[in-house]
Order: structure tokens, then sequence, then C-alpha cells
């Protein structure tokens, strides 16, 4: 339910994958051949910082000021191995494009290099201690040389010497206040390119130590800046969160001499920036407003088109117990489990706010233990059960209300006892008749827990197919709790039976990944959501789509296609088998099955500052309402009861600190 800081974005080309972390620690990894789909998050720690991420082909490591490098394991979503700096916390981090090494700069002033060879995450070698610390890093593309920025000064380091080879000298604004280069980059032609705290981008001749060029480009601290592959355009941001463009040009039409020269402003951001990250075409950002932002670099006039990405999961953090018509609420450390309120009034007027006979009440707030990091929840139709698992365990605890309709419910809380250590969990769900929990496992294991007698016993184990299953990001568990249908991001789709533990079907690999599944009221058919925005049926008795979708899946109008926001979840209607309801972060859709599908050219939606209306006419299969934003979970359940959960942006607003003071005219 929280979102933290975007910290440090990092572009793997090789799997076309960026990945951010946030000011928690936490670690998300974002496919773009999926339209963007926020497909991992790798929990954070109280005890791990991440000051820095960086990929070396398909491993991920961070570094942070508990000192340490950590490499992550991508199937299970935890760190791997860490391998401690010896000099104290780590700034900033890098790697070499020409060995398996990687350098950390550090608070002590150091330069600790650490081998990956073999798979492998070890320390290799330190270089001579410099004065002050360490804050930012870059290796030479081919050479063996490392660029630094710390207080001050920049410093160019020999990898076969350890020593500093060269020392440029930065001139102060102040004299009693020290200048810090936050960040730095060199090209193959040894030109450094650094930003500091002045709020200035400077270019450097490394072969020489001189300076070529400094520009006054921002009010404020440069924090970050980055370089295109080409190395013919460098984008800076910071505390002033302009993002400026610097392009490497010829002096006039004539001339053969190049230099750098600053080419555009963009505004894309409210707060600081924290980092900036090329990721082919596009160039990425993130910092304090939460915002995750995606545009296109282009070649000529820089960067045009942009997408905004909340900084909310791509799952939905919210579960209800629909015949107990309570919720729970899934935050970094702990759960929160409230009964909704109530009305008894009934209105045919669309958008009318009815008077609530009851308030929600707030029954129980559960901290983890030593604030251990949720990774998923669950909780049983009738709120008798609830569970979640963190990195280490899955925990389940029985609920109890005395006198549940009064206006404070006495509530009591117990853990249920475990026989055997139940694994780690990814996703989990209550079957539906709330005797049993299902989960998958860090391991991609399936495991049905039995909650007879108050004591959770492991009915079934059900191991992966391959060593090549990734992690489950979606599971749904049939209404006759016979069937389990799985997800992940191999785009695989498979649908197990549970009483014989072996797999019914396998869905056909679609394009791209799924983003929401479920089942419909008598279980024969699947719904299954796509990051492209279409909706397939398949029918598990027949094995094959149904000839619904066979029949609309290419006549999804193109504005729709064009969508950006992906469905979090999807349902059949309680009451009309015709009708599909999902919603993503944006918008509430119910997709009437009886009805025919706008033309391909209809538009679809009117957008404006202030408004986002469906255009389309009511006797077609779409029907919309973009009253919600930023809409966390949307459920139908008994009674016509449709329960919404929604994060405004003014809330979100509110929660973001002060923004860089400016001057205005006349004040």
């Amino acid at each position: 339910m929280n979102n933290s800081d975007w910290m440090f974005p990092d572009y793997n080309k090789e799997l076309n994958r960026v990945a951010v972390s946030r000011s928690d620690a936490s670690i998300e990894i974002w496919s773009i051949g999926d339209d963007w789909y926020q497909e991992k998050m790798i929990p954070g720690s109280e005890s791990r910082s991440v000051e820095a991420i960086c990929w070396q082909g398909s491993r991920l490591f961070s570094a942070g000021l508990d000192g340490n490098v950590t490499e992550y394991d991508l199937k299970k979503l935890k760190p791997k191995e860490l391998a401690p700096s010896n000099a104290g916390p780590i700034w900033c981090l890098c790697k070499c494009a020409t060995q398996q090494l990687l350098a950390a700069g550090t608070e002590d002033g150091c330069v600790v290099v650490f081998s990956t060879q073999d798979d492998s995450l070890m320390y290799h070698q330190a270089f001579d201690k410099q004065e002050g610390r360490i804050l930012s890093i870059a290796w030479h593309p081919t050479e063996d040389l490392i660029v630094t920025g710390g207080v001050d000064n920049i410093r160019i380091w020999s990898i076969n010497s350890g020593h500093a080879i060269q020392r440029l000298t930065l001139g102060r604004q102040e004299r009693n206040k020290e200048t810090i280069v936050w960040c730095v980059a060199v090209t193959s032609d040894f030109t450094i390119i650094s930003g500091d705290s002045r709020g200035k981008t400077s270019f450097w001749n490394g072969k020489q130590g001189t300076l070529i060029k400094t520009y006054q480009s921002h009010k404020a601290d440069v924090l970050c800046l980055t370089l295109n592959e080409e190395e013919n355009k460098v984008y800076t941001s910071g505390v002033d969160p302009s993002i400026v463009a610097f392009e490497y040009t010829p002096a006039n039409v004539e001339s053969d001499w190049k230099l750098w020269v600053k080419s555009d402003v963009y505004h894309f951001h409210t707060h600081d920036v924290r980092d900036l990250v090329v990721a082919g075409d596009k160039i990425v950002s993130g910092g304090v407003d939460t915002n995750l932002v995606v545009a296109m670099a282009k070649e000529t006039k820089g960067i045009k088109h942009r997408r905004k990405y909340p900084g909310f999961p791509s799952y939905s953090m919210v579960k209800v117990a629909s015949e107990a018509k309570v919720v729970m609420l899934q935050y970094a450390n702990y759960l929160e489990v409230w009964k909704l309120g109530h009305t008894t009034k009934n209105s045919d007027k669309s958008g009318e706010i009815l008077p609530l006979m009851s308030k929600p009440i707030k029954l129980l707030q559960l901290k983890t233990k030593d604030s251990e990091r949720i990774v998923c929840c669950a909780i049983n139709k009738t709120a008798e059960y609830l569970a979640y698992s963190d990195q280490d365990t899955v925990k389940i605890y029985s609920l109890s209300m005395d006198n549940q309709y009064a206006m404070t419910p006495q509530v009591t809380l117990k853990k249920v006892k475990s026989k055997s250590s139940l694994s780690p969990a990814h996703r989990m769900q209550f079957s539906h008749d709330g005797r049993s929990l299902i989960t998958v496992t860090d391991s991609t294991e399936i495991q049905a827990i039995s909650l007879e007698d108050n004591e959770a016993v492991i009915t079934a184990t059900i191991p992966p197919l391959s060593d090549d299953v990734d992690s489950v990001h979606l599971l749904c568990v049939s209404p006759d709790d016979k069937m389990v249908c799985l997800a992940d991001h191999t785009r695989s789709i498979l649908i197990f039976n549970l009483a014989k533990q072996q797999i019914h079907c396998r869905l056909p690999r679609y394009r791209c990944q799924a983003t929401a599944v479920c089942f419909n009221a008598d279980g024969s058919n699947l719904l299954i959501a796509y990051a492209d925005q279409k909706i397939y049926e398949y029918n598990l008795e027949t094995e094959e789509y149904t000839t619904w979708c066979k029949q609309t899946c290419l006549k999804y109008p193109k504005q729709w296609l064009t969508r950006h926001s992906k469905i979090i979840n999807i349902q059949q209607h309680p009451n009309d088998q015709n009708k599909i309801i999902f919603h993503d972060e944006q918008m509430l859709c119910v997709l009437d099955k009886s009805q025919r599908f706008p033309p391909v050219e209809a538009p679809l939606f009117s957008y404006s500052a202030w408004q986002h209306q469906d255009k389309i006419p009511s006797s077609t299969a779409f029907h919309i309402s973009s009253k919600y934003k930023f809409l966390l979970h949307l459920e139908a359940i008994k009674d016509n009861w449709l329960v919404a959960v929604e994060r405004t942006p003014l809330t979100l607003t509110e929660s973001l600190p002060p923004t860089l003071k400016e001057k205005k005219f006349g004040t």
C-alpha cells in the first residue's frame, strides 16, 4: 500500500529489462517487452540499504550503507550472496564492460573491486585510500581505468596498480562550502562528465586532465546523469527536477570539430530526481515524487512522448473476505483488517453517495516480527483465517469476532500451529471452502495446507515441472477447489489438478505476460488479461479458446490497445455470466460478452487535464467508469456490493516532502 521514493534504475539490454530500487531497499524488475510491466518485486529489509544497483549479464547486484555488495536470486526474489567491502558504507557501484568485475566507492575513501567470475561474488582488491568519501564511480568502457567523484575533486585510477594517476579539482561557490561530485560518466574517447552540488554539469578531457566546458545546468545539486549507448547524448537532473539534455554536435556545418552543447530542458517531475538511465530509445527517470517516467528520446529533438507510472505494485495488495465484508490491507511490514461500513439506502442515480449506517472499523493491525517485509497475504471468505508470508516462512492465524454486528466487535487473533516448516511463498489464496491454504513457494512448488482442527498440515506438495520455470506472479483457485491456475514470467500459464497432483492443461504461450487471471463461476472457463490489454477466455474441458474469444481477439479498438495501465484484477460478474469486471489504476470496466465490440477505429476515450471520459455508445461491449484514481483494488461481492480501495492523487501529494523553493517574479 505504501509507495516509497524511486532511487536508482539500471537497464539490461540483454534481458530488455530495467531494475529500479526504492528508498525502502526493495527492487522492482520492469519488462520493457511487455509494455513496461512491473513483473517482479524483491522486498526490502530493515538491515539492508540500497544506494546503487547494477546489472552484469543476467545477474543483478546492489550496494548500500550496510557496507555490502549483494547479489539477488531473481527466481526466489531474495538476496543470494553478500560480499563486505571492509571499507565502510558503499555509496556507488559500477561494472567492468570487459571483465567480470565490479567496483564500489566507499565512505572510507576506498575503491573496492569485487570479482564475479564463475558465478561467484568475492572481494578482489582495494585501491589506495583517499581523503573523503567516494560518492560516484564510472568504469572506462575499454581501458583499465576507473573515474571517481568525491569532495572537491575527481580522480582517475589505474586498475592494474590501484593508484590514482590523475586528480581533477573543482572550484567552490563559497569558501567554506564543499563541492560534492554526485555523479560521473566517462566516454570511450576519455571525456569525463560530472554533475555536482553547485548545480553544474562539467565536461573534462580525461587524457590531459583539463576542463573542456562547464554549464550552470541546474538551480541546485545535480544528483544524476546518464550517457546513451552512442555516447553522443547526456541527460542530467537532481534536486532541481528539470531534465537537461546535452548533445555532442559539430561546432558548425563545415567543421569536423565537435563539442558538447545544451540542447533541451524537460519537466517531468515535481520533486528531486534521484537517477536516470537510457534504455534503448527511452530515458527512464525516478525520484521523490514516486513516479517512474519513461520518455521517448528522439534523435533530433530529444524527448517528446512520456508515460508516468505511479509507484504502486502491479498486483493487488488488498484482499477481500467477501462473505464477512471484511478487507485486509497489506503494508510493508504489517497487515490491517477492516470491517466495511454499510448502508440501507438504495438509489437509481449513478454516482450518488449513499449515507452510511455504520462507518468502516479497523479490527486489528498485525505487525511482523523484527519488521520483516511481507511478500504476500490472504484471508478466507468468512474472515476466520488470515495468512501472510515473509522471506522465511508462512504464518497463519485464526480470527474470531464476538458480536461482529456491534459498533466495536471484540477481535481475537491466534496463531495456527504447524507440525512442519511452511516454505516461504510468492503467492497464496485460501480455498473457497475456507479449510485450506494454497501457496506457491519461492521454489515454484505448489503447497496445499489443511487447517482442520486449527492446525496447519501440508497435505500436498507439487514440485516444479522443470528448472526453467520462473517465479510465479499469478495464482487462482477454481470455485470447486479442484483446479489451480499459475502464471509465471516465461509467459507460461498452467492449470493443475490438486486432487490428482498433476497438470490438467497448459495454455498456448502468448506473446506477452498475463497480468490477471480468474475462473468463471462454475470453473469451466479461465479468463486471462494480458499486458497488451486483450482479454482471452479459455475452456478447460475442450482445452481451447472459447468461441467468443476467437471472434473478438482481433476486434479490439485501436485506442483500447494503446492504453499502458495494466489490468490488476479481473472477475466474472456474480449475477451475470456474460459480464466481465476488471480494472487498472485509472478505470473500472465492465465487458459485456453479449454485446458487440465497437469499431476498430472508434474513439473510446476523451483525454484532458481534468477528465477521462468514456465515449463509447452504451450498446457496445465496453462500459467504463473513470471516477477513481488511483484504484488499487475493486471487487464485486454478495448483495450487489462493489468494494473499491482508492489512493487519491491528493493524499499521495500530501505525503511528499516540500519541493525545491524557487524565486518567482515579484517576490
